[in-house]
């Protein structure tokens, strides 16, 4: 085949990227999303929260751009099972599935350090520290607790062996038990008292047992056991409702006071005692349980019904157990006591009823002084107590409000956030709830956050603020103005109605995300000022979540950062499995930082917030066709809605953002719409295709806006392919082979193409009526039989037939369908995004932009005619170029079939100079020139964790992403990770490393150990010197880390000063800041030095230690051999004295 002169004439687009040393893949920064989180935990004082994962990665959060990534080795990606932050000491402990204790130090600035990996030899059950000493305790399978010294790195001597084997043993003895369950005395938890450090909670299936670890003994055992006739929580009808049975203990919390216990039950119940008193609960109930019911008592008229006609009276449906207590008290009453309480409870629902986490509102414990007793306490007996006392605990413990918080799937945990205090076993004053559920894909976990505690806890009822009007206002005068009442009435009413008992959602981070999709877009300057403009003004119903500790930096030993300014910006558009539509930032911008005197002040990626489109709301709307919905909306749930974002379409221009749903319906937003604009109420349009959702506002700060929706019809059936243009059209092909282009501004349907309409079989080709489009393409441009440029539309089916559409603009200010289409040959089985119209003298993609439109419009048709575009068609086996869409044929490559499959395609712009890059299945990268297509590089790239395509912008950044693994046939799939690559990463790579983090950065101190509080009023005098009868004042943390540690414990090394310059005040001098890191540097030299000293020190201290030992030991044995002799010698002076008296 011979050339003509015009396309011998066609310049070489790609001369500038025809070298190998031009191109260098590369991995940027992996994005990672905990979808496979296993563990949680967050330290108030530092700011932080810590992500145990199923892969054996724990990753540390705190302020922005603060993120490290701990990993457990020996061997490598192993789960985490449990999570705790030591506040005293600021380190991190992680038990792995192999039950090895993991200890990382948090306060060494740059990167925090692995210090010691411990094994047990037996299956960690649980582990808790405290924030008033240096030990954690740690629960053993085999029932014996040991301790752990966080100073000194080692498993202190002390230890408590299995106590419930003991307490059984002793039970038994006293007939005071029932005879011993197998695995009764397998620990399930253990907790400390929250005012009283000398006493330590351990759950066992048995019961509670309280040690007192001064005396070395157990002081209470909580066991429940139910009388013959009891209820409990399953009721008459339990085939064992006649005999006594022992509840199965599966959770424990403790009121912030101290002095009552909440212990969760393996049947669903709840039982609350009164530290003081073991030998019967206060109440048993269940959450559906009302006023002061207590299922351990025996209802005998109840019984009887049920066992005489058991077919009358309904079982009560089975229970979860109940898997995890927190009891959380608030700064709300001035009594040393407390006032109201917060207890979240993870199980206990029925199940038939939605997961979530329950939560109930209790009463202030504020009982009041009990009279004298009538008999004197014999001294070191335990106090008794009273029954007036005890009423009043009974009435703290009825509810006065119940909320709970729905999730996605089964709750599996769930972490509170504390404002400031780590005490109460962090959950005094939360802010914030974390809810870690199920999701559709097995082993995968969905993230949710709230507020803390809901807001019909914390109301006041409308009733009551009229008869107690604030402090500083009185009441209403019987001669006031009426309309000054009836206004005053009408804005209390109105703020009533403004404030929602449902909690705001907490934003969560990125990390938190249930991303099932995403793509990278690159936008211009203007673009991306407009996208982030007004980025910290609030959103309507969300909270920020409670995530501030440490700072971060990157270092910048080459110089780059300065270059980064010269990178174009990057988004990241993504979408949730919550049918959301989110927002990162992804430019390198946010990457700047030259040192710790330059910190950075942005998490990468940034979450843009306010871009947040929420699809959920929409699906309510009854216009748009979704007949997949219930009759009833009310309690219509996304979470559970089988409804999915098949994709999503963004142009960078006009910023709007096309959405493809499952259900066939496709929905437009506009970003900024004014409040203001449009009819009041729903707009009627004159094309049944579409509605108007113009109507439906989003929340208050949100900036996209719905405006109109593309109903789904069975005839049309799925969406199949989908185009948005910068200039204002939208088309969506369907399976049947139906076809609509939109024009947005009215908007109206310009065309319906639909192949079994009669009179529409003209336009294609007849074998092909019926074929589905799979490729939209946008384009402005000229043919080669209709030079002018027009905007066109170019439609590809699996055949490689493909049809394109030309706009034609009429006054005023109308566009109309040209008919019938321009027909053509490409090649088969298109790949989506794979059609390009290219200038073919400068290689610049014409698309359908403003600066296309602009030559649309232009009246100079001899410029029209004389430019010549080239046409890439890339199909499954091959791509093509051609002149002027239908013109010559300029070049043809075969893919082969040694490269595996290619999934996308791409024309990369770089220095003046394009070429066509594509990825395959195989992880490769082919590129070829530009016309030509002549093949010139294959380059590996880095595994990639999906057989998904890639997503790619122009300049040969593009990313990739690792699905979580699902069963074959799964709806949705959860992305693990994104990962951003370039094919151009020299000299950009070190910015996008994870940066220092100083952890210890800002930190607030622990406030001091909670004091114990008497169950007497403050006015009464009393003993408030400990709990169960103690006589001795609450011990403080150093005393029991010296009874933990024992009388041997090594020196603790001393703690290291903090090398990491405070950053500069803004307005320093030069001077200042070089002064500064010479002094950074003098800090350095002088630790080191300082270092060797203290090592040195410590071992002479050490050695000196073992010398007095010895020494010790020489004196004792010098001592004891002189007594030996002075025995010997009275023994024979007793003797002669025998002898002398004649004995």
């Amino acid at each position: 085949m011979f050339a003509s002169q015009a396309v011998k004439s066609l310049p070489d687009l790609s001369l500038d990227l025809s070298d190998p040393a031009d191109w260098q893949p590369g991995l940027f920064r992996t994005i990672q999303y905990h979808v496979d989180v296993t563990a949680v935990a967050t330290d108030p004082v530092y700011g932080l929260f810590a992500v145990g994962t199923a892969r054996g990665v724990v990753y540390v959060y705190g302020s922005p751009g603060v993120e490290h990534r701990l990993k457990i080795t020996e061997p490598a990606g192993l789960r985490v099972k449990l999570l705790q932050f030591a506040v005293s000491v600021l380190k991190l402990l992680c038990i792995d599935e192999h039950d090895r204790l993991h200890v990382w130090d948090l306060a060494s600035p740059g990167r925090p350090k692995l210090q010691r990996i411990t094994g047990f030899g037996q299956p960690v059950n649980a582990m808790i520290t405290s924030p008033s000493h240096t030990h954690a305790f740690v629960a053993l399978g085999d029932g014996e607790i040991k301790t752990y010294d966080l100073l000194c790195s080692r498993v202190s001597p002390y230890a408590i062996p299995n106590q419930w084997k003991l307490y059984e043993k002793k039970s038994l003895a006293n007939e005071l038990s029932i005879a011993g369950v197998a695995g009764s005395d397998v620990i399930i938890d253990i907790t400390v008292h929250p005012r009283d450090l000398n006493l330590l909670f351990a759950v066992y299936e048995g019961g509670v047992l309280v040690s007192d670890l001064k005396e070395q003994n157990t002081v209470r055992a909580f066991e429940l056991i139910l009388s013959p006739g009891a209820p409990g929580a399953t009721g008459f009808h339990a085939k064992d409702v006649l005999l006594p049975r022992r509840l199965q203990a599966t959770a424990l919390a403790i009121h912030p006071s101290g002095h009552l216990l909440a212990v969760g039950y393996a049947d669903g119940s709840i039982g609350f005692w009164a530290l003081e008193d073991e030998d019967r609960p206060l109440s048993l109930r269940t959450l559906d349980s009302t006023g002061d019911e207590d299922l351990s008592v025996v209802n005998t008229a109840q019984l009887e019904a049920v066992l005489s006609a058991p077919a009358e009276h309904p079982a009560e449906p089975p229970r979860e157990p109940i898997f995890k207590l927190a009891w959380s008290g608030f700064p709300n009453s001035s009594d040393p006591r407390g006032g109201d309480t917060v207890l979240t409870v993870l199980g206990g629902m029925t199940i038939d009823s939605p997961p979530g986490i329950t939560t109930l509102l209790f009463p202030p414990l504020q009982p009041p002084a009990p009279p004298n007793p009538a008999s004197p306490k014999a001294p070191g007996a335990a106090p008794v107590l009273h029954p007036e006392t005890r009423a009043a605990m009974c009435k703290s413990l009825i509810v006065k409000d119940v909320y709970t918080y729905t999730s996605a799937g089964p709750v599996q945990d769930f972490l509170l956030f504390p404002r400031s205090t780590p005490h109460f076993a962090g959950h005094y004053d939360p802010s914030t709830i974390l809810v870690i559920s199920d999701s559709d894909v097995p082993e995968a976990r969905v993230s949710e956050a709230f507020e803390f505690p809901p807001p019909s806890f914390k109301g006041t009822p409308p009733s009551a603020a009229a008869e107690h009007p604030p402090s500083g206002q009185s009441p209403p005068a019987d001669d006031a103005d009426p309309s000054d009442a009836l206004a005053e009435e009408l804005a209390l009413t109105l703020q009533a109605m403004s404030v929602s008992d449902e909690p705001s959602v907490a934003r969560l981070p990125p990390c938190l995300w249930s991303v099932v999709g995403e793509q990278l877009v690159q936008v211009d300057k203007h673009a991306y000022e407009t996208l982030v403009k007004d980025k910290l003004v609030p959103i309507d119903g969300e909270v920020p979540f409670p995530v501030k500790g440490g700072v971060a930096w990157s270092e910048d030993p080459e110089g780059l950062m300065k270059l980064i300014k010269l990178q174009p910006h990057r988004i990241l558009i993504t979408h949730l499995r919550d049918l959301s539509v989110r927002f990162l930032d992804v430019s390198p911008h946010l990457l700047v930082s030259t040192g710790p005197d330059a910190p950075l002040n942005s998490s990468f990626p940034s979450s843009m917030p306010r871009l947040t489109i929420e699809l959920a709301p929409l699906l309510v709307d009854r216009s748009l066709g979704l007949s997949h919905l219930s009759s009833t909306t009310a309690d219509y749930d996304p979470r559970l809605s089988k409804e999915r974002i098949e994709a999503v379409h963004f142009v960078p221009e006009a910023l709007e953002c096309a959405t493809v749903l499952r259900s066939g319906a496709v929905i437009l937003h506009r970003l900024d719409v004014p409040s203001g604009e449009g009819p009041f109420g729903q707009q009627s349009l004159p094309d049944e295709e579409l509605v108007s959702l113009s109507h439906l506002r989003p929340r208050g700060g949100l900036r996209y806006s719905p405006a109109f929706g593309v109903k789904p019809h069975k005839d049309r059936g799925l969406v199949t392919a989908c185009a948005l243009c910068d200039v204002g059209f939208l088309a969506v092909a369907y399976t049947s082979g139906a076809l609509l282009i939109v024009d947005l501004r009215g908007p109206r349907v310009i065309l319906r193409h639909d192949p079994d309409v009669q009179g529409s079989s003209g336009f294609l080709h007849r074998h092909s009526e019926a074929e589905p489009f799979l490729s939209l393409t946008w384009t402005c441009c000229g043919t080669a039989t209709d030079p002018d440029v027009r905007l066109r539309l170019i439609c590809s089916a699996a055949s490689g037939t493909t049809s394109v559409y030309a706009l034609a603009h009429n006054a005023p200010s109308t566009w109309t369908v040209v008919q019938p289409p321009l027909t053509i040959d490409t090649p088969a089985r298109p790949i989506p995004g794979g059609y390009f119209v290219l200038d073919a003298r400068t290689g610049a993609k014409c698309r359908g932009d403003r600066k296309g439109l602009a030559t649309v419009l232009q009246t100079d048709e001899v410029v029209a005619t004389e430019q010549k575009f080239i046409f890439v068609a890339a199909g499954a086996k091959a791509v093509r170029c051609t002149l002027n869409v239908n013109g010559e044929r300029i070049a043809k490559a075969e893919w082969g079939s040694k490269v595996g499959t290619v999934q996308h395609v791409e024309v990369v712009e770089r220095a003046d100079s394009a070429a066509l890059v594509a990825f395959t299945s195989l992880g490769n990268a082919l590129v070829y020139t530009l016309p030509h297509l002549e093949h010139i590089h294959t380059f590996p790239l880095p595994a990639l964790g999906s057989s998904d395509p890639p997503s790619t912008d122009g300049s040969g950044d593009f990313t990739t992403h690792t699905t979580f693994p699902a069963p074959a046939g799964s709806s949705a799939r959860p992305l693990l990770s994104t990962e951003l690559h370039s094919l151009f990463t020299r000299r950009r790579t070190a910015p996008y490393a994870l940066p220092l983090v100083d952890l210890a950065y800002r930190r607030g101190s622990v406030p001091p150990q909670p004091q114990p509080v008497s169950l007497d009023p403050p006015s009464v005098m009393g003993s408030v010197l400990g709990y169960i009868g103690s006589l001795s004042a609450a011990s403080a943390g150093d005393q029991i880390d010296a009874l933990l540690a024992g009388p041997d414990r090594p020196v603790p090394p001393p703690s290291r000063p903090n090398p990491r310059p405070a950053p500069a005040a803004s307005g320093g001098t030069t001077g200042s800041a070089s002064q500064s890191s010479v002094s950074a540097a003098t800090a350095g030299m002088s630790s080191g030095v300082a270092d060797l000293y203290n090592r040195l020190g410590t071992a002479l201290n050490e050695r000196g230690e073992m010398l007095g030992d010895l020494q010790q030991s020489l004196d004792s044995l010098e001592q004891g051999s002189k007594s030996m002799v002075e025995q010997a010698k009275r023994l024979a002076a007793q003797q002669g004295m025998k002898s002398w008296f004649g004995f």
